[in-house]
């Protein structure tokens, strides 16, 4: 039996973890969020993590995660989601700018 050749787009978008892109729109739908203590380089941050669903209009089949200890992507997601359940499904986009130290976000809830 022939095995079924992965092609680059396979192999792309088979990680884990969605990934922002500098000056990309990325739309997501997340679940089960939490904000949890990790150890990163050394040092203790808080890191906002939460289950995907949908990526870009396409259904998640298997795990996908989005994950990050910024504190400025914290603040933009802060407004969003506090009031909500953490096992609500919530749709936003999502806009990295700049990079490094002077990276910013843009990040807007989307209603159907």
């Amino acid at each position: 039996m022939a095995e079924e050749e992965i092609t680059w787009d396979d192999a792309i978008s088979s990680g884990k973890y969605v990934k922002l892109e500098t000056e990309e729109t990325k739309k997501i739908v997340i679940t089960n969020w939490k904000l949890e203590e990790v150890e990163k380089f050394g040092n203790k941050q808080v890191e906002f993590m939460s289950e995907v669903i949908e990526e870009d209009g396409e259904e998640i089949t298997g795990e996908r995660f989005f994950t990050s200890v910024s504190n400025r992507l914290k603040k933009k997601l802060r407004p969003i989601l506090e009031g909500k359940k953490s096992g609500d499904e919530v749709k936003i986009s999502i806009i990295k700018i700049g990079d490094k130290f002077n990276t910013n976000y843009s990040v807007k809830e989307l209603k159907d």
